[in-house]
């Protein structure tokens, strides 16, 4: 996963999403939440942009789930 960020402006990104289903995820955007990439087997834990600033990793399984982000820059 490649993200571009431009403070106040946009996010930018393209990868691939987790292994079931894999498939190439790319957008632009400076608009409301948005899914980025499905950082998990059954495509229920991913990564979105909470705003044009952040970012969130969001958990769409009833159970929970642990594990790493590591942001190089």
């Amino acid at each position: 996963m490649s993200l571009l960020h431009i403070p106040g402006t946009i996010m930018a990104w393209v990868g691939l999403e987790s292994y079931s289903g894999g498939a190439v995820t790319q957008n632009a955007t400076s608009g409301p939440v948005a899914h980025i990439v499905y950082i998990d087997f059954n495509h229920k834990v991913d990564i979105q942009m909470a705003s044009v600033d952040t970012i969130l990793i969001h958990n769409g399984n009833t159970a929970t789930r642990a594990g790493n982000v590591t942001l190089i820059w």
